[in-house]
């Protein structure tokens, strides 16, 4: 029985459209060839981060940022970001009694956001505020440590990487459940560097269903 829940935050709760979005126009770049960019680097397992070199080689992220943030225009996370299945998702799950956990690689400004939002969430964390990113051991052993007990067999983990976020999980003893939307998820679907999921789902509105069936809750 699955008594725990965790969810990543980028692709598999937030639309991340918006912000690349904003990124290629601030460096001036068409977005279909910004987006055609990061899904080369995606493709190639680089950090994502690797496109900002592409389009500006040498470049220092956080003065990129910095530039950005000048303009007006920095990253946030808005009601309209969530993806529409997220908020009934998680209601579903607290309703049946499962302990609901957010924690993805995000700054603490996004756990600060998702908060303000509202959503419906028991435990809300980020790499930030942990000290620790994954694919790091240490950050699913803290997912662990924040249910008080239970025991990592019967903690899912849902997110739309197959490097950051299924295998890892996998490792950890946890129950992974691989959300397949967002850019990462087509384009490491298609790869022959993971071996295929055992959970797989296309969005969140079937996560209740399989943790009430095949997982048992």
């Amino acid at each position: 029985m699955i008594k725990a829940v965790f969810f990543d935050v980028g692709e598999t709760l937030i639309d991340e459209s918006r912000d690349w979005n904003e990124w290629a126009d601030h460096l001036e770049v068409p977005r279909r060839v910004f987006h055609a960019l990061l899904g080369a680097v995606i493709a190639r397992g680089r950090h994502h981060r690797r496109v900002f070199d592409l389009v500006r080689p040498g470049v220092d992220f956080a003065a990129l940022c910095r530039e950005r943030e000048a303009t007006g225009s920095t990253y946030t996370v808005t009601a309209e970001d969530l993806y529409p299945d997220v908020v009934p998702c998680l209601k579903r799950l607290r309703e049946a009694g499962v302990l609901v956990g957010i924690a993805g690689n995000q700054p603490v400004a996004t756990e600060r956001a998702l908060r303000a939002l509202g959503v419906p969430a028991d435990i809300v964390a980020s790499s930030a505020s942990w000290g620790v990113d994954k694919p790091d051991a240490r950050f699913f052993e803290r997912i662990v440590a924040e249910t008080n007990g239970i025991e990592p067999s019967r903690i899912a983990y849902v997110g739309d990487r197959l490097d950051n976020d299924v295998e890892p999980a996998r490792r950890a003893g946890m129950v992974p459940v691989f959300l397949r939307r967002g850019p990462w998820a087509i384009i490491q679907s298609g790869s022959e560097r993971f071996a295929s999921p055992v959970h797989a789902i296309d969005s969140l509105s079937a996560l209740p269903a399989l943790l009430s069936g095949s997982l048992g809750t």
